[in-house]
C-alpha cells in the first residue's frame, strides 16, 4: 500500500500550483475540431481536455451540418445554449423546438437528441459535469444512436412541440425572447428581490435558469441543480463589472471584446471566447474597453453551492473588494 497521507499532502500542494497558472481564456478562433459518435464536428472550450483547472466541469462548443441529426445518448444533466440554426431535440421522448438565443435544460440521465431543421449548419454550447460524475463513481455516459444524416423520421413521430416543460413540471426550453429583462424591470421602476446582488452594474441582464449572480430568485420554472446557463449580462462601452470573489464560473462571449482582470493579471477576449474563472476563490471583474456593447453568457455549476454549504470561506466576496478598489 502507497503512503496514502503523503500522496495527499503531494496532490494538495499541486493543486495550490496548478490551480492559480492554468489557463484562463479559450480562444475560439483556435479550437480544436474533432468528430465523434454523437456529433459531426466538436471542440472543448474549457475543460481539463484543454488543460483549464475545472472542479470536473466542461464547456464543449458543437456543429449539426444542415439535414444531419446529432446522436442520441443519455448523461449527468446538461445545459445547453443555442448559437446559431433552427431546428429541435428530442428528450425524453418530447420535442422542443430551438432557435438562435434557446436555452435547454437535460435532466439528469434523459435520453436526447438534436436535429438541424434549417438550411444552415446549427452550432450549440454544451455544459456538462462528465469529469465530476465520474470522480464520484457516479457517471454513466450511454450511447443510445450515433449522429446520422436526418431522413425526417424523428419530424415524423415528432410533429410539433406540445410545450416548453416536462411532464413533472421543469422547464426545458426557453427562448431568449421570453426570458426576464432586468433592465425593462428596472426601467419600469421594479425593486430587485435581492438588492445586494448589484444588478445596476451592469447595463442589462436577461434571467435565463437563474443563479447566484441574478438580482431575484426567479429561475424560469428550470430546476436545474449540477449545472445552470445563468444569465446574459450586457455591458455599455467603456464600462466594467464589479470586483468580487467566488469559486468556479464561466463566460461565453456572445458579442463585443473586452478584457478580465484575474486575480491582478489582465486578460483579453472577444466573440467566440470563453472565460474561466477557477476554484478557489478566484478574485475577477471584468470590463469592456470598446465603443460597442458587450454580451457575455454565464454558466455555474452546483458543486460550487454545495462547498458554500460547508465552508463560509467559499462564499462569494464582494463588498470589501470593492471598497479596497475604491
Amino acid at each position: 500500500m502507497s503512503d496514502f497521507y503523503r500522496d495527499w499532502l503531494r496532490e494538495s500542494a499541486r493543486l495550490d500550483a496548478v490551480v492559480g497558472k492554468g489557463p484562463v481564456v479559450a480562444r475560439g478562433s483556435g479550437l480544436k475540431w474533432i468528430e465523434t459518435p454523437q456529433d459531426v464536428r466538436t471542440a472543448m472550450l474549457i475543460g481539463e481536455a484543454t488543460g483549464f483547472p475545472t472542479q470536473g466541469t466542461a464547456l464543449v462548443k458543437a456543429e449539426i451540418p444542415a439535414g444531419w441529426r446529432s446522436g442520441r445518448h443519455s448523461h449527468g444533466e446538461e445545459g445547453i445554449h443555442i448559437l446559431a440554426g433552427t431546428g429541435f431535440s428530442v428528450i425524453d421522448g418530447a420535442r422542443y423546438d430551438w432557435k438562435p438565443g434557446t436555452t435547454l435544460h437535460i435532466p439528469y440521465g434523459a435520453s436526447h437528441q438534436h436535429v438541424n431543421t434549417g438550411s444552415d449548419s446549427a452550432v450549440y454550447l454544451s455544459a456538462v459535469t462528465h469529469d465530476l460524475d465520474f470522480a464520484v463513481k457516479l457517471g454513466r455516459l450511454d450511447q443510445l444512436e450515433e449522429k446520422a444524416r436526418d431522413d425526417g423520421e424523428l419530424a415524423r413521430r415528432h410533429p410539433a412541440e406540445r410545450s416548453q416543460f416536462a411532464a413533472d413540471g421543469r422547464r426545458i426550453s426557453l427562448h431568449l425572447e421570453d426570458a426576464i429583462d432586468e433592465r425593462a424591470r428596472r426601467l419600469a421602476g421594479h425593486e430587485h428581490q435581492r438588492p445586494g446582488k448589484g444588478a445596476h452594474r451592469h447595463a442589462g441582464i436577461w434571467i435565463l435558469m437563474g443563479g447566484s449572480e441574478s438580482p431575484s430568485d426567479e429561475t424560469n420554472g428550470f430546476r436545474a441543480k449540477a449545472v445552470a446557463i445563468t444569465n446574459i449580462f450586457e455591458e455599455a462601452p467603456h464600462s466594467g463589472s464589479h470586483k468580487h470573489a467566488h469559486t468556479e464560473a464561466m463566460l461565453y462571449v456572445l458579442e463585443g471584446r473586452g478584457y478580465s482582470m484575474i486575480d491582478g493579471k489582465r486578460v483579453d477576449w472577444e466573440e467566440g471566447d470563453a472565460v474561466h474563472v477557477p476554484p478557489r476563490m478566484t478574485v475577477h471583474e471584468h470590463f469592456n474597453d470598446s465603443d460597442a456593447r458587450t454580451r457575455t453568457l454565464r454558466i455555474e455549476f452546483g458543486i460550487r453551492f454545495f462547498y458554500e454549504a460547508l465552508w463560509r470561506g467559499y462564499e462569494k466576496v464582494q463588498d470589501t473588494l470593492e471598497a479596497s478598489s475604491r
